[in-house]
């Protein structure tokens, strides 16, 4: 998927992804999404916006994955820390997810990175934003 052509998408498929999961998405990623939709980086999914443009591509969207493999995931985690502010971006391994935390902004005022863990439901900061996630040396992929 790494060697596929970058597809996009429009400010519409992003506001509607917005509006479905009730949450503004960090700019740095809208940014990524409107030149990189449907794209990996490297080995790592980072979930698209439905872009019915495209749809075969973005099927597994990031409200998709929100709205399904995340709730399972949650149901089946003992302990940790409370999700409710996390939005699962990108899926790292068998089960652990890159996610946008809300209730920590980092200094662009974008929601920090962090990694959770699907064994335990803690969270582990990765970076400040997305923007940097995107040239974190050592990044799987």
């Amino acid at each position: 998927m790494s060697k596929s052509k970058s597809i996009g998408t429009t400010l519409e498929a992003i506001a509607a992804a917005e509006q479905a999961l009730g949450r503004a998405l960090p700019a740095s990623y809208v940014k990524w999404l409107l030149e990189n939709n449907g794209r990996a980086l490297g080995a790592l999914n980072v979930f698209p916006v439905y872009d019915a443009a495209n749809a075969r591509k973005t099927w597994e969207s990031i409200e998709r994955h929100y709205n399904t493999g995340w709730q399972e995931w949650l149901e089946n985690v003992d302990g940790g820390n409370d999700a409710a502010s996390l939005l699962p971006f990108a899926q790292f391994g068998t089960g652990d997810y890159y996610c946008f935390d809300y209730a920590h902004a980092g200094p662009s005022g974008e929601p920090v990175v962090v990694l959770w863990s699907h064994e335990t439901g803690v969270t582990s900061a990765v970076t400040p934003d997305f923007a940097s996630f995107l040239i974190l040396p050592g990044r799987p992929g």
